[in-house]
């Protein structure tokens, strides 16, 4: 009996060990995307071989505490987007709290789609999908810009349906 309690016990344990394993991944769009940073208020997920500083595709959750109202985060967060990178091209759906933008710098243009929600317990949570299109990567600016507009043009309702869909599994427990 003592034995079959200790099996048992064991069991329980790998069972919740694999559990925790398997919130370190996010399978998201047949990608598995793997936990990188674990910051005070979100975490980034990236592709095997990615990382913060070189990454092609990458999943971000935060959350807001200060934020009471998805719908007002995501046009407070459009707003920003502009005021920090006027060139931007931002869309925002204010009756589903998403928002969908491109951006360039230099080295790279990158698409995000963004969904705002309640959190559990305090603020917002802010889930979002990106993905970089770098210059290098291309023949020329105007190559990689036009790869990056034609993605978002074909891809944002999309990318926003399927970040809206994993949403709610990830909610923070804030």
């Amino acid at each position: 009996m003592k034995k079959n309690l200790a099996l048992f016990l064991n069991l329980l344990m790998f069972t919740q060990l694999i559990g925790v394993a398997m919130e370190n991944k996010i399978k998201f769009d047949n990608e598995t995307y793997n936990l990188s940073v674990n910051t005070e208020n979100g975490y980034n997920y990236y592709l095997k071989g990615e990382n913060s500083d070189n990454w092609h595709s990458k999943l971000s959750i935060e959350n807001l505490s200060n934020e009471q109202n998805p719908t007002e985060a995501s046009a407070e967060f459009a707003h920003q987007v502009q005021a920090e990178n006027p060139s931007a091209s931002v869309l925002v759906y204010p009756d589903a709290a998403t928002a969908g933008y491109l951006t360039a710098s230099k080295d790279y243009y990158e698409y995000s789609a963004i969904v705002f929600q309640k959190a559990k317990r305090k603020g917002v949570d802010k889930f979002s999908y990106s993905k970089r299109f770098y210059v290098s990567e291309f023949k020329d600016n105007a190559d990689a810009r036009k790869n990056a507009i034609e993605f978002a043009q074909s891809y944002n309702k999309k990318y926003m349906e399927l970040v809206n869909k994993i949403a709610p599994k990830y909610k923070s427990d804030n």
